[in-house]
């Protein structure tokens, strides 16, 4: 058999009822296929793990394929890709997983084509993904690896949460001990604690990876880069907090800097502990539909950049919380918010009496011309 792995399949070739159509992209371990369902004619994504990797049933790799198809059957979520089908097929000795077909490309292209992405667009993206990650989280299951490349982004704005290949869900008796799997995750992306111990891992380390994402989609860079991983792994262990978005565009509103620096507190018990108060943070912003509406975006009052520092260095520093740090906020916070709210409200009152003026003018007008 050829040993490359594009060309385990044959455009045109049939496969267990599926007809080849094109190879859609490949890996060291795996190629991933666009294939024809023969009866329903619907395209799904077929991946093939390389029979190289797959001889040795005992492999790493093949543990991982075979669990991203259990994890994605039991967790089924609208923003998650789905898996209908999984196997080995005798002749060509070939284990194989089937699922949906997702149009579009990844976020990572998205950065790379756009640079920023709008305020707007990101929150939709970081609500979908969200909720998705809410929905494994029910199953006690975490994706340890949150990154651009692994969300797709569809035409209509729906975005697609891929690879669980690499998910720990720990009622699946999973047995990770080899080098390669010792931390699992991107460099760039990666939690502190999950650098520290990759077995005390939970969904607070993909919380903070999706922060990481969220940085990435607001300012166009990675807050973490460097010219090998160990110099990017240091940089996430130091003691210093993530830069503020604020820094790379000061035009994001102040409460979605904040929420940024929440999701990726180094300290993980000061940091967001569940993605549901993600969801209601981004709600508390106007943003509670965003995944139906990925490009509305409410407007809120823009805060030059030293007034939210003080707030933002109090989330990295600041004593633990034993709550939700959102539903029961510092001080700083507290203070900050009840500004946010007399500001709304005086301005509300200056509306009101503007056009209370408004109105008793054009009453008098009226009068007068009646004379």
């Amino acid at each position: 058999m050829n040993t490359d792995v594009s060309e385990m399949l044959q455009s045109g070739e049939t496969f267990h009822g599926y007809v080849i159509q094109r190879c859609l992209g490949k890996g060291a371990a795996a190629a991933v296929y666009l294939a024809r369902h023969e009866v329903l004619d619907v395209c799904f994504a077929l991946k093939i793990l390389h029979p190289s990797i797959a001889a040795d049933g005992d492999s790493d790799f093949l543990r991982r394929f075979l669990r991203e198809a259990r994890l994605a059957i039991r967790v089924r979520h609208p923003n998650l890709v789905a898996v209908h089908d999984c196997g080995h097929d005798d002749e060509k000795d070939l284990y194989y997983l089937v699922m949906d077909y997702v149009p579009g490309s990844s976020l990572r292209n998205s950065i790379a084509f756009e640079g920023r992405l709008p305020a707007s667009q990101a929150a939709a993206i970081v609500a979908q993904v969200a909720s998705a990650l809410e929905a494994a989280r029910t199953f006690q299951v975490v994706h340890r690896d949150i990154k651009p490349e692994n969300i797709m982004v569809q035409p209509d704005g729906c975005v697609k949460l891929v690879d669980l290949g690499i998910a720990k869900a720990r009622n699946l008796g999973d047995s990770i001990s080899t080098n390669t799997d010792s931390t699992f995750g991107t460099p760039s992306y990666i939690s502190p604690e999950q650098v520290k111990c990759f077995t005390d891992v939970d969904a607070r380390a993909d919380i903070y990876s999706l922060g990481i994402v969220f940085f990435e989609m607001l300012t166009g860079k990675c807050p973490y880069v460097g010219d090998n991983p160990a110099q990017v792994l240091a940089q996430i262990l130091s003691d210093d907090p993530i830069p503020d978005v604020r820094d790379f565009a000061p035009d994001i509103p102040a409460e979605l800097a904040i929420l940024v620096r929440r999701m990726t507190v180094k300290d993980r018990g000061r940091r967001i502990p569940s993605f549901k108060v993600v969801l209601d943070e981004l709600g508390r912003l106007g943003l509670g539909n965003v995944a139906k509406l990925p490009y509305a975006f409410a407007s809120v009052p823009s805060r030059p950049t030293e007034d939210i520092k003080s707030l933002l260095n109090g989330i990295d520093k600041g004593p633990k919380t034993r709550g939700d740090p959102l539903a029961e906020p510092d001080d700083d916070t507290r203070e900050f918010m009840k500004r946010r709210a007399m500001d709304s409200a005086r301005k509300t009152l200056i509306w009101k009496v503007v056009a209370a003026v408004a109105a008793a003018l054009t009453l008098l007008v009226v009068l007068l011309m009646c004379l």
